[in-house]
């Protein structure tokens, strides 16, 4: 990491820098010593230096035992600002967790989570909420853990809309309203849930391989709470519910929930603090769980959860594949059941080939071509289902209405293979369905956190598909059943699937920082 200055100089008069120690958003940090010796920390402030200046400023005053102390904001020769702060020599949270993949003990989790939960509350009750809560910013120096980095703290009962509301902070605790600028402290409570549930498992619960990706995380997805200890499922649970209303209404209240796991049997928090700071409030019994009290974020369904809403959902979409077929029949007046009986089929087929696959395809982005070559067989089967289903069918299936089978002159009676035409005919039906469900993203209409739990956007696409498909693929002659169960199956899977109600659409442009 190159910095702009080295060991030696002087670019604030009174002070020489050591060594630098660190770069973020907002500048670079080094280790420091004043003319009298004492030892510091210099953070220069670069590009938008307002937004880090009116943070400082704003806990410039604050004293804590768990908040490093911020001591000046200066201008050198050149005009550059410059902040003097406590210099903490020992390491930050996040080098502890890389040398701990499971997590930390549990007792050491509840004293530290403790500790930050007072320094934010310091916070809090000072009007301010700090936005970028994460283990970068916390530091452990012989057992006294410490917040820092103020740079992106404001006022919460600001209301005038200024840079200092845009959406900064870190993508992996962010809370899902920070997009929009409108947010209180209880951003800081959902980071401080990520945290406690990284301090417990090693992981944070939201990751991905791009920041838009961690973002819908965050706005969707539900965290897979099974990996925390089961105590724990219920503070991690409602801390980090997208509904902000639906959290602990204080940082306070959140820690007092975790001290009180273990009842008396927990220890001693061993964080070194003055005497000048209120001891901490003895453990309360433990009582019984009120609703208030149960997680708004559920924890991922399991494996035979899901199990039994996909059973329940291809039988509740057979039975609504026969009514439809009906309705069909009743409506177009139908009288050959070989046609109604395709109907019904194709259209059971088309549902549990989505079903099936979609169950197990929740919560995973991206739109992997693999995932269309699986409909495409899945396409294929079908097809072929319906080409067996409709020889046994009586008054002529299609082998029979499609395929001429040539007699032997010298052996009557005998049947030889069919005709090209029959076979050409044959593939042409088998290859309307595999293209049909290549063409759409079938899945996301059983998904779980689609935006909508019925739309008619995916019919209208299904539709299109059917239609142009229709004439190129579609054996000649053939009623075009095929069509109307692609379009019918789009209506019956976004019935059947579960759905869960997502957050309101958030503005697409977002601006983050990485620390």
């Amino acid at each position: 990491m190159k910095f702009t200055y080295s060991s030696g100089q002087r670019p604030l008069d009174g002070y020489s820098i050591k060594r630098g120690v660190g770069a973020g958003g907002f500048g670079e940090v080094y280790y420091a010593l004043s003319d009298g010796g004492k030892e510091v920390a210099l953070k220069l402030v670069r590009g938008d230096g307002d937004v880090e200046l009116r943070g400082i400023a704003q806990c410039l005053n604050l004293k804590h035992p768990h908040l490093v102390g911020l001591y000046d904001i200066k201008t050198d020769a050149q005009g550059d600002h410059w902040v003097v702060m406590e210099y903490v020599a020992g390491e930050t949270l996040n080098i502890v967790l890389n040398r701990h993949p499971n997590g930390l003990p549990v007792e050491l989790a509840q004293q530290w989570f403790a500790a930050l939960a007072k320094a934010v509350a310091c916070l809090h009750d000072h009007g301010i909420v700090h936005r970028d809560l994460k283990p970068g910013n916390i530091f452990i120096e012989s057992g006294i853990l410490k917040v820092g980095d103020y740079g992106l703290s404001k006022f919460i009962s600001s209301s005038q809309r200024t840079a200092q509301t845009q959406s900064v902070g870190t993508v992996y605790y962010m809370a899902p309203e920070i997009s929009t600028g409108n947010y209180n402290k209880q951003i800081d409570v959902y980071a401080a849930g990520i945290i406690l549930y990284e301090m417990l498992t090693g992981k944070v619960p939201f990751d991905g391989e791009s920041a838009g990706e961690i973002l819908m995380k965050h706005l969707t997805a539900p965290p897979d709470l099974s990996r925390l200890p089961a105590e724990f499922i219920p503070i991690v649970g409602k801390a980090l519910s997208k509904n902000p209303a639906q959290r602990y209404a204080t940082i306070g209240e959140m820690a007092r929930a975790v001290e009180t796991l273990g009842g008396a049997e927990t220890p001693a928090v061993v964080v070194a603090k003055p005497q000048a700071v209120p001891e901490a409030q003895p453990a309360r019994a433990a009582r019984p769980m009120s609703p208030e009290d149960l997680p708004a974020v559920l924890p991922a369904v399991s494996f035979r959860g899901q199990l039994a809403e996909l059973s329940g959902s291809m039988a509740l979409s057979a039975v609504m594949a026969a009514l439809l077929a009906t309705l069909y029949a009743a409506l177009a007046r139908v009288q050959n059941w070989s046609e109604i009986g395709s109907v019904l089929f194709l259209t059971i087929g088309i549902c549990w080939a989505v079903l099936v696959p979609a169950k197990f395809w929740n919560n995973r982005t991206g739109d992997s071509w693999t995932r269309r070559v699986v409909m495409m067989v899945l396409g294929t089967v079908i097809g072929i289902g319906g080409l067996w289903l409709n020889g046994l069918m009586p008054e002529g299936g299609f082998w029979d209405h499609r395929t001429s089978l040539a007699m032997n002159a010298d052996y009557p009676g005998v049947a030889m293979q069919p005709e090209t035409t029959g076979v050409q005919q044959m593939a042409k039906y088998v290859s309307y369905f595999a293209l049909a469900l290549a063409a759409v993203r079938w899945w996301r209409l059983a998904d779980r956190h689609r935006q909508h739990r019925f739309s008619c956007f995916p019919v209208i696409a299904a539709g299109f598909w059917a239609l142009v498909l229709f004439p190129f693929v579609w054996p000649e002659h053939e009623p075009p059943y095929g069509a109307i169960a692609l379009v019918t199956s789009a209506v019956i899977v976004q019935w059947v699937s579960p759905w869960e109600q997502p957050q309101p659409r958030t503005a697409r442009r977002l601006r983050l920082r990485y620390a």
